[in-house]
């Protein structure tokens, strides 16, 4: 938007025809220099208290965000402790587990072989009659002059046609 003086120097009265006045162009940026030079140096106060509190704010950041990183080490190392602790008492708790079933299943098999060598006594007396049994009739043929296995041969012969 144009300044309200060169709108202004629009309708100003026009000199005569020919050479005008001889004059010195207006210096714009002295004029602000010197408009505004005053009010700017009242501003160097307020600025140095902004650059001021905002170095204050910086530090005051800088230890909030490193009482908050020791904080959170605090916190990964308490919870490193506790999840080390917690591992170890799961493992307790494993082998607790793991050992009475495998006592479980000593006391178990313990049992069965318990029973199986109930059953098997219970069938030791039978089973040693029967070996007695065919030792005695193993012997009996050999005391008849026959050789142990002998009927067996007799059978095999008169399979074959051979002679009896």
């Amino acid at each position: 938007m144009p300044h309200m003086r060169d709108f202004l120097s629009r309708f100003r009265p026009a000199g005569s025809p020919g050479a005008g006045p001889v004059a010195i162009p207006a210096d714009r940026r002295r004029e602000r220099e010197t408009e505004l030079g005053p009010v700017l140096v009242l501003l160097d106060g307020p600025s140095a208290e902004c650059a001021r509190i905002v170095g204050a704010a910086r530090r005051d950041a800088e230890e909030i965000v490193s009482a908050a990183r020791s904080e959170a080490d605090a916190v990964i190392s308490a919870a490193r402790r506790q999840a080390a602790a917690t591992a170890d008492q799961l493992v307790r708790e494993a082998l607790t587990s793991a050992r009475a079933e495998a006592a479980a299943l000593e006391a178990a098999g313990a049992a069965r072989a318990s029973a199986i060598r109930e059953r098997a006594g219970k069938h030791v007396p039978g089973l040693a009659e029967q070996a007695v049994r065919r030792i005695k009739e193993l012997a009996a043929p050999a005391s008849s002059g026959r050789a142990p296995g002998s009927e067996w041969r007799q059978g095999e012969g008169d399979e074959a046609g051979g002679p009896s």
